[in-house]
């Protein structure tokens, strides 16, 4: 080994390694500057993207997790509908009894301290009408949907030579002791079982359950009251026939605003064919979803008529312990449901209120009211309001 220094350089062999002369090693291709620079530039530009794209996917999720925060409390907020059978008697035999809303529309029987129910009851076990029965009945105030009173009344049955039917009228009343259930101007929904008369009532004096639930409202001593029971008493009717599969009885398309203009044309001033001119009645005088629980304070809100991007219903009582509202929706899936929906204050609101009644309303026979109905008449003005608020 020869060792030099200064300028000189230190030459010794490495094991295993072949040693390249000058020349041979000058013929081999070495990466250029500008290689080298667009090399690292890419390492840099790629490193930048991962970077940007954590943020942004954080930044993003962020957002979206507030915008749900946000949609679920101010805006459309959540839905279901509500409860079509009572779970304590899913068991009971399902009897082929149904309700008749024809009767229970009528003027006579809006009592505002009572509820009048009546039933077509189909099968042998009915064909006696001197056999007692007693309803079996759980009755909720839409407004308190936490609280149910389980009542027992007598059913008072008929059946004419020529009938198919044996009819059943039941009158859920206020006991003489204790608190008033049935009170004015509110909605109840009530499921309906019959029992064999019985010291006590249970799985094995039941006879079955009456399919679907019943929903009624009680009447008051205000115009505005019985207008308020007369309009809803209307859509419970259409809402009972759809869940029955049965054709529907008033005329109106499957639209949630045409339903509602149909639902209050009959009562309210300005309404043409049978449809309520919204724009004339509240003549803009709306409030929002946030007013909804004060308005309950003052007055019942049953028939009021609620607006959001996209859909209408009707108001049918308030839960302020949930700050929830029970509605009836037309053309919801298609359909008519009872839907139990939390507040928003995007809403727009129509509060029913005296001066929008008909002053002739309670004073016209049943018939000419329903006359007003008629398909033909609405198909030629039909279009006098679109479907906006």
């Amino acid at each position: 080994m020869r060792c030099v220094f200064g300028a000189s350089h230190v030459e010794q062999p490495i094991a295993g390694l072949t040693k390249v002369s000058p020349a041979v090693f000058n013929k081999i291709p070495q990466p250029s500057l500008t290689a080298i620079g667009v090399f690292m530039c890419r390492r840099v530009l790629v490193s930048f993207a991962l970077i940007t794209s954590v943020v942004l996917l954080s930044v993003d999720s962020t957002d979206a997790a507030r915008r749900r925060s946000r949609n679920r409390n101010y805006s459309t907020g959540y839905k279901r509908v509500a409860p079509t059978w009572d779970e304590d008697s899913a068991n009971y035999s399902q009897l082929s009894a149904y309700y008749d809303y024809e009767q229970a529309e009528s003027e006579e029987v809006a009592f505002s301290d009572k509820m009048r129910v009546f039933l077509m009851l189909h099968g042998e076990e009915f064909q006696n009408d001197e056999q007692p029965l007693v309803a079996e009945v759980k009755l909720v105030d839409v407004s308190k949907p936490e609280t149910t009173h389980i009542l027992h009344y007598p059913v008072s049955l008929t059946r004419g030579s020529d009938d198919q039917y044996t009819h059943g009228v039941i009158d859920v009343t206020n006991h003489d002791s204790g608190e008033a259930i049935v009170k004015p101007g509110t909605v109840y929904r009530l499921f309906v079982n019959l029992h064999r008369k019985s010291a006590t009532y249970d799985a094995e004096s039941a006879i079955g359950r009456v399919p679907t639930p019943y929903y009624v409202a009680t009447s008051g001593d205000s115009p505005l009251e019985k207008a308020r029971q007369h309009i809803v008493m209307r859509t419970f009717r259409e809402w009972y026939c759809v869940q029955r599969g049965w054709s529907r009885r008033g005329e109106y398309v499957m639209d949630c605003h045409d339903y509602y203009r149909w639902a209050a044309g009959s009562s309210t001033v300005g309404a043409s064919y049978g449809r309520a001119n919204l724009g004339r009645l509240f003549n803009g005088r709306y409030r929002n979803g946030s007013h909804i629980k004060a308005l309950t304070d003052e007055t019942p809100i049953h028939a009021d008529y609620v607006r959001m991007p996209g859909h209408t219903f009707m108001l049918l009582g308030y839960d302020a312990e949930r700050h929830e509202v029970l509605t009836m929706e037309g053309n919801f899936n298609h359909s008519i449901a009872v839907v139990v929906r939390s507040v928003s204050s995007g809403w727009t609101v129509g509060h029913l209120e005296q001066d929008h009644l008909r002053p002739d309303l309670f004073a016209l026979p049943e018939s000419e009211l329903e006359s007003e109905n008629a398909t033909a008449m609405y198909e030629g003005a039909a279009a006098d309001e679109n479907t906006g608020a």
